[in-house]
């Protein structure tokens, strides 16, 4: 595929999730399906909701199409789909008729195990160079990857094209990837993410006209836990490296939520107070703080990401970095907030 046609299909994507978009935001607001904003929310006015549908729905239909032509594995394509449209399906009723969170965590759970097993689970990772040995605890740790992005992924979808700019980060950096060792499936598969992203950031930027909702934000946490273990699997793009470029979300969620368990609140409830949301109480701008997040992916975790996957035996070293660094600009924050507090 050239590049005149990448461009093209890009520009589809986006005007597809554009339209689609609008659409949903139309029928959501006419079926009062609204986010209504309470003493944790970074809005004050009712939003509507499901606008992720135009991003996930578009990326399944581009997965069937790509299997359609023989450009995808079947275990693949049952695996991705399947997955998808539970986790999904159960967070889009969530949006609407809130569900109980152990309902959710249970249904998670089990697609997450069936995806898992369809691609053959995750029976050993590479660091460094070297291949280590999981056996069967290597499938009790993908499920727990899997549920655990999905869900920090929908805690991480607080302010206006905040999660979208992190979808936009890691995908397009994947692309490339794809695009450089001619992977045509898989950079397709991140061109449609991309740029149905960028579509839905326009409805979804600073000032929000419709929010990702559960259905986007869990969808696309699923959506790369899932793809990170198949190409750990395939030995395309190592899990090490997934981890970096994920790790301005897995970070904040995973040191905000061990904060609360130290603290004794309870973890499992709703709450405010993620490094990102503090920065959003403290001042910032919705705007500023999603421009912030692209500076950060861009200028430190791109780099060590890309490194990580050029020169295998830095992975491990890179990935530390990239935590070290996640891990300073959280407890700059929490410090920071601390001593305003007092």
């Amino acid at each position: 595929m050239n590049q005149f046609n990448i461009f093209i299909l890009s520009i589809a994507f986006i005007l597809a999730s554009v339209i689609t978009t609008s659409v949903i935001r139309y029928f959501s607001i006419k079926n009062n399906f609204l986010d209504i904003p309470n003493e944790r929310s970074s809005h004050l006015a009712p939003i509507p909701k499901g606008g992720g549908i135009s991003i996930i729905g578009t990326l399944i239909f581009t997965i069937v199409i790509l299997f359609y032509y023989k450009m995808v594995a079947s275990e693949f394509v049952i695996s991705m789909t399947i997955g998808l449209v539970i986790v999904s399906v159960v967070a889009l009723v969530d949006d609407y008729k809130n569900l109980s969170p152990m309902i959710r965590v249970i249904i998670y759970i089990i697609s997450a195990a069936f995806s898992l097993f369809m691609i053959g689970g995750l029976d050993s990772v590479s660091i460094n160079n070297h291949s280590y040995n999981l056996s069967y605890i290597g499938y009790f740790l993908g499920v727990l990857f899997l549920v655990w992005l999905t869900n920090l992924y929908n805690f991480m979808d607080g302010t206006d094209g905040f999660a979208a700019i992190q979808t936009i980060s890691v995908s397009i950096f994947c692309f490339f990837l794809f695009y450089l060792s001619n992977n045509v499936p898989f950079f397709i598969i991140m061109l449609c993410l991309t740029s149905t992203t960028i579509g839905f950031l326009y409805w979804n930027w600073s000032p929000a006209k419709i929010f990702m909702g559960d259905v986007g934000s869990c969808g696309i946490g699923f959506f790369f836990g899932l793809f990170s273990i198949y190409t750990e699997r395939a030995e395309i793009i190592s899990i090490t490296v997934w981890l970096i470029i994920l790790s301005p979300f897995i970070g904040d969620a995973t040191l905000t939520l061990l904060k609360r368990i130290i603290n004794n609140e309870k973890w499992y409830e709703a709450h405010n107070s993620h490094a990102y949301q503090i920065l959003h109480q403290s001042g910032l701008s919705h705007s500023r703080l999603a421009l912030n997040l692209l500076f950060i992916n861009i200028c430190l975790i791109w780099p060590l990401g890309y490194f990580a996957h050029t020169y295998q035996n830095l992975e491990l070293f890179m990935l530390i970095l990239s935590y070290i660094l996640i891990i300073t600009i959280w407890l700059m924050i929490q410090i920071k907030n601390t001593a305003k507090s007092n």
